[in-house]
C-alpha cells in the first residue's frame, strides 16, 4: 500500500471575494482551505473577544447553561448539572479527513501536515516525531531532579454504551495476549527463535488488522493492543530470568492463556493515546473527563484528589464486582522528609494473631494493636453470598447478579483490611524516625493449620504499606534478621529460654527471674536488633518487656491495676538494678550473631 505524500508546487492561496484580504479575521470564513495568515488573525480576534467577555462578567442568562460551566467556569449546582447532562447526550463528532491535494505548501514538513492532513512523507514524519519528543521533554523538565514513579487510581463512571466498548477493548487485548503465547509455543515446538515483542506486535496487531478474519481489531486502539503484546513478552522474559536464576525467590511459571471468565479485565494506553479535558491540572473536584483512543464518549472520573504531575500511561480495568477503575502512572518529585510529630524515637514491631501488632518505642511507651479479623467477621455474609450463587443457573442474568454481589462482599473485606493496614503504617511512619520490623516467611507460614488467620491478618500488605510510607516520609525502615529468635531470648539478661508453644503468652526467665510478656519481649528484642536503639542513646529493653501493666510509660495504652506509685518505683528500681553491663555486652553479641 503506497503512502500518501504532499508534493510541493501546484498549491497556491485560495482566491477570495472582492474586498477581502488574506491575514484578516473577516476573510477567514471565505478562505478555503484555511491559510496560516487567516487562521492566525482569526485566533487573535477570538482571544480578544473572549478576554473582553470575561472582563465584563458572567450574565445571569448564562446560569444553568453548558456555556456557564465551560466558558464562564461557573461551578454552581445548576451549571454543573446541565453540563453533566450535555456530556451524556453529546457524542464525539466523526472527523472528516481532508483532501491531501489541498494541503498548503507552508504546512509541508510540519506536525499539522502529519496529524491533520495525513501526509506521510519523511519531512512531515520527522517533524511529528521531533514534536512528540520535545513535548515529552518539556513535561519531564517540569519535574527535574529525583522523582518517584507512582500509580494513582480513580473510579470511573462510564455510560452503558461506553461499558460495551471498554469490554470489547478488554476482549481484544486478551485475544492478542493469547495469540502471542500461542506464537511463542509454536516457535518453541518448531525449534525457532523466541519472538520479540516488537516483531510480534507487527504480526499480531498491524498485519492482523488487515486480515479479513481479524479485521475487527481495527476498531480497537493500536496502542492498547501493542501494550498487551508487550505485556505477554515481558511475562516470558520474567519466566526466562527466573529459570536462569536472575530473579530471586520462588520460580515463576510459564505464561498461560487468559480465560474469558477468570482473567483480569484490563487495558493499558500509552501517553499519546489518552487525554484529560483541560490537562492533568484539571483533575480537582469536578475535573475534566478522560478521553481514550477509539472510544466514542468521554468518561467521567471521580477525581477524589488531583494528580501531582502529568501521567505517562493509563490502565483501565474492570473488577469482578462490575466497578471500573483507572490508574495513572505519574512521576512525582521527591519531597523533603516531613518533620515527625514526636521527639526522635524508634519503634520495634512484632506482628501476631491474638494481637495484630505489639509495638515498643524507644521513649519507654508500648502498645498493642487489636486484630480486626475482617474475614472472620464477614464469614457469615460471604457464606450466604456463596449459597445464593449456587442456587442460580450458570449463564443466566440472576447468576451474573449473584456473582457481582459475592464479589462486592469480598471487595468490602479487602477494603477494610487495606484501610486498617494503611492507617497503622501512616501512624508509625509519622510518629517515628526509625522503624524495626521482623523478617517473616509469610508464604511458608500460610501452609500451616493457621493459614486462614494468617491470610486474614495481611502481614505482607501491612509491611508493603509501611515500606512505602517510610520511603515517602524519609523514615529509616530496618529488617531484623530472619532467624533471630526474638520470642525465645530474654530481653533483660539475654539468655535463651527455648521454644514455647503459642498458648504461653507470659513466661518467667530462669536466669534473671523477670516475668515477661511474650509479645512485648519479642518487640523489645526486635527494637534492640536494629541500630536505632543505640542511635537514641538509651537502652529501653529493660523497661518494655516485663509483663507488668503499670510499667513506666505504658499508662496511655494499658489498663491500670491500682498499684501504688511507691510499688511502681520499687519495681522499676529492681529492673534497673538487674542491668549488669556484662550481661548487656553478652546480649549484644547474641543479637549480632543472629540469635544463636
Amino acid at each position: 500500500m503506497a503512502i500518501k505524500t504532499a508534493h510541493e508546487g501546484g498549491v497556491t492561496h485560495p482566491e477570495l471575494p472582492d474586498g477581502y484580504e488574506h491575514g484578516t479575521a473577516r476573510a477567514y470564513p471565505h478562505c478555503r482551505p484555511k491559510c496560516a495568515d487567516c487562521r492566525a488573525a482569526n485566533t487573535a480576534v477570538a482571544a480578544a473577544r473572549r478576554a473582553k467577555r470575561l472582563a465584563e462578567g458572567m450574565p445571569d442568562s448564562a446560569h444553568g447553561t453548558p456555556s456557564g460551566y465551560t466558558f464562564w467556569n461557573c461551578r454552581c449546582k445548576r451549571c454543573s448539572k446541565v453540563a453533566r447532562m450535555s456530556w451524556k447526550t453529546r457524542a464525539r463528532k466523526p472527523r472528516v479527513k481532508p483532501e491531501l491535494a489541498a494541503m498548503p505548501n507552508d504546512e509541508h514538513g510540519t506536525t499539522r501536515g502529519y496529524n491533520h492532513w495525513g501526509c506521510r512523507c519523511d519531512l512531515c514524519g520527522s517533524a511529528a516525531s521531533t514534536a512528540r519528543a520535545e513535548l515529552k521533554a518539556r513535561k519531564r523538565a517540569a519535574h527535574d531532579g529525583p522523582v518517584h514513579v507512582k500509580r494513582f487510581s480513580y473510579r470511573l463512571h462510564p455510560e452503558p454504551s461506553t461499558v460495551d466498548e471498554l469490554r470489547r477493548v478488554f476482549g481484544s487485548c486478551r485475544f492478542v495476549y493469547n495469540s502471542y503465547i500461542a506464537l511463542a509455543r509454536d516457535r518453541y515446538t518448531a525449534g525457532e527463535p523466541h519472538p520479540s515483542g516488537y516483531d510480534a506486535s507487527k504480526t499480531l496487531v498491524t498485519e492482523a488488522r488487515k486480515n479479513p478474519g481479524t479485521a475487527w481489531l481495527g476498531d480497537i486502539s493500536h496502542a492498547a493492543l501493542s501494550a498487551a503484546v508487550h505485556d505477554a513478552a515481558a511475562a516470558y522474559q520474567r519466566f526466562f530470568d527466573s529459570a536462569g536464576g536472575k530473579i530471586k525467590g520462588s520460580r515463576i511459571g510459564r505464561p498461560r492463556f487468559k480465560s474469558r471468565r477468570t482473567a483480569r479485565k484490563s487495558a493499558r494506553f500509552a501517553e499519546n493515546s489518552f487525554t484529560i479535558r483541560g490537562g492533568w491540572q484539571n483533575t480537582g473536584q469536578g475535573g475534566g473527563r478522560l478521553r481514550l483512543a477509539n472510544i466514542s464518549h468521554d468518561i467521567h472520573v471521580n477525581w477524589h484528589r488531583p494528580l501531582p504531575g502529568y501521567p505517562s500511561a493509563v490502565t483501565v480495568r474492570e473488577d469482578p464486582d462490575g466497578i471500573f477503575w483507572v490508574s495513572f502512572i505519574v512521576r512525582v518529585p521527591v519531597d523533603r522528609p516531613k518533620q515527625p510529630t514526636r521527639q526522635p524515637r524508634a519503634a520495634g514491631i512484632d506482628v501476631g494473631l491474638n494481637d495484630y501488632a505489639a509495638i515498643t518505642y524507644s521513649d519507654g511507651k508500648r502498645e498493642k494493636i487489636a486484630n480486626p479479623r475482617q474475614y472472620r467477621q464477614a464469614e457469615d455474609r460471604l457464606r450466604r453470598a456463596d449459597k445464593k450463587l449456587s442456587r442460580k443457573t450458570p449463564g443466566s442474568n440472576n447468576y451474573a447478579k449473584a456473582k457481582r454481589a459475592r464479589a462486592r462482599a469480598h471487595r468490602r473485606v479487602a477494603n477494610l483490611r487495606g484501610d486498617h493496614a494503611r492507617q497503622l503504617a501512616s501512624k508509625l511512619s509519622r510518629e517515628n524516625q526509625t522503624v524495626v520490623i521482623e523478617t517473616l516467611n509469610i508464604a511458608g507460614m500460610a501452609n500451616t493449620n493457621m493459614a486462614k488467620s494468617i491470610n486474614d491478618a495481611g502481614w505482607g500488605q501491612f509491611f508493603r504499606f509501611l515500606e512505602e510510607a517510610c520511603t515517602r516520609k524519609g523514615v529509616a525502615l530496618i529488617n531484623a534478621p530472619r532467624f533471630y529468635a526474638s520470642t525465645q531470648i530474654c530481653s533483660v539478661c539475654g539468655e535463651s529460654g527455648g521454644k514455647k508453644p503459642l498458648n504461653i503468652r507470659t513466661w518467667q526467665c530462669d536466669s534473671c527471674g523477670v516475668t515477661l510478656d511474650r509479645d512485648f519481649n519479642a518487640a523489645s528484642n526486635i527494637l534492640a536488633a536494629g541500630p536505632a536503639v543505640y542511635a537514641c542513646g538509651r537502652d529501653v529493653r529493660l523497661q518494655l518487656a516485663e509483663a507488668v501493666p503499670d510499667e513506666a510509660g505504658s499508662h496511655r495504652f494499658e489498663a491500670s491495676t491500682g498499684v501504688s506509685r511507691r510499688r511502681k518505683r520499687a519495681r522499676s528500681g529492681r529492673v534497673q538494678a538487674s542491668s549488669d553491663p556484662r550481661k548487656l555486652k553478652r546480649f549484644r553479641g547474641v543479637v549480632e550473631n543472629g540469635g544463636a
